[in-house]
């Protein structure tokens, strides 16, 4: 069999289960391999959005997640089907399940399995493909107390180091930001579950993220606790937390205040590099071509920061020392496949008066705010809920039944 023919056989294998075979089949020549991947890749890159999107428009920016999102669902369709459709049951609520002047919110540390499988299937129901967080984890769940549903999640991880925004207003410069960025924590995800995010139920787990509670539970989990990468003792205080929206500019963070205090605060927009439009397919993809060519991208701790930013732009330009991408792909610059447009607002929720004096060391001592999750909830239900129960009415005849739809499983 000629090596042309022979390629072009094997190049109208699409199935994973099928490109996995002939890179388990020693028979075939490794530049082969090699050359079937890299089609494969520029393939699937040409079905990605590569123009410039309209970040205000927030279909298409969904619709942009829309790939990566379906193939995670189906990668733990097991999970979902075994237990998410019991927990969709018993812990979401649907419109009748609801009575707004009963609403009693709690804020609950995620500890147990139990307690983290209803976290997890929550997030699923995002448009944004699923993150599990990094490093250091903070979790939490809202339960309305008074018929034991789900009102929203919100998760924290280890913080960026990279974000500019929130550097230049602490101030950070050079490697002491890697220690001083030990006292705070980015927020993962954050958002309401309907019907509960149609009562603005998003304004309250945005609240949520300055609660006493969160900075407690922050410290129970790790005073004397170490950085697994330098191996430094965590100082038991949170000082700052930090999100950017998932679409342009956001409206749960917008004016969210507490007696008068703004608790979120806009710094801008990032510039809209990114990845998140590739898939864990192509990731993979991308990572045997690697192999197959002696390159190895190395993730984990020590080895810096975004493994997959990293890994896709070593393949991209391995791809394009063989192929002139910006012909196959009909583009100007390969600088645009690494960028996705999305011009995401960045916000900080500082948990004390003094962050940036403390910070950079002025300060000795943290000037916590007092918010106790309890009054935020109480202000919450009288600026925000009540207001929304008289405009709208949408929440009455929300049917969960919705929520195993989008998970794939009914």
């Amino acid at each position: 069999m000629s090596i042309e023919y022979k390629f072009k056989e094997l190049d109208n294998f699409s199935d994973e289960g099928e490109i996995e075979n002939i890179l388990n089949n020693n028979d075939i020549d490794t530049e082969i391999k090699k050359e079937i991947l890299r089609n494969k890749i520029i393939e699937k890159i040409k079905s990605y959005a590569l123009d410039k999107v309209d970040s205000g428009d927030k279909k298409i920016l969904r619709k942009m997640h829309e790939k990566a999102r379906i193939e995670f669902l189906l990668k733990h369709r097991k999970f979902l089907v075994e237990k998410g459709e019991k927990i969709v049951d018993e812990y979401f609520a649907n419109g009748k399940d609801v009575l707004p002047e009963k609403i009693s919110p709690k804020l609950v540390p995620v500890r147990t399995k139990k307690e983290w499988d209803i976290f997890k299937v929550a997030r699923f129901t995002w448009s944004l493909p699923y993150s599990y967080g990094y490093g250091r984890r903070l979790c939490f769940l809202i339960i309305d107390e008074y018929n034991g549903k789900l009102m929203g999640i919100l998760g924290c991880h280890s913080p960026a180091l990279g974000l500019t925004l929130r550097n230049e207003w602490l101030n950070l410069r050079g490697k002491d930001k890697v220690y001083k960025l030990n006292e705070t924590m980015d927020i993962f995800t954050l958002g309401a579950v309907p019907p509960y995010s149609m009562l603005l139920g998003g304004k309250l787990v945005a609240m949520s993220a300055v609660a006493n509670e969160v900075r407690e539970f922050y410290r129970e989990k790790y005073s004397n606790r170490k950085t697994e990468m330098e191996q430094n003792i965590i100082s038991p205080h949170l000082v700052l937390l930090t999100t950017t929206s998932a679409y342009g500019r956001s409206s749960i963070y917008n004016r969210v205040k507490y007696k008068g205090r703004l608790l979120c605060i806009s710094l801008g927009y990032t510039k809209g590099f990114g990845t998140f439009k590739y898939t864990e397919e192509i990731c993979r993809l991308m990572k045997e071509y690697l192999y197959l060519k002696g390159i190895e991208v190395k993730g984990g701790y020590g080895n810096g920061p975004n493994y997959k930013f990293r890994l896709i732009r070593t393949a991209i330009k391995a791809i394009n020392e063989e192929v002139d991408l910006k012909k196959a792909l009909g583009i100007d610059s390969t600088e645009i496949l690494l960028r996705h447009e999305v011009k995401r607002e960045v916000f900080i929720f500082p948990l004390a008066s003094n962050v940036r004096e403390y910070i950079n060391g002025i300060d000795k001592e943290i000037d916590y705010y007092d918010y106790k999750f309890e009054e935020l909830a109480e202000y919450w239900k009288e600026r925000y809920l009540i207001k929304r129960v008289k405009s709208n009415d949408e929440w009455k005849y929300w049917d969960k039944n919705a929520i195993k739809k989008s998970l794939l499983i009914k």
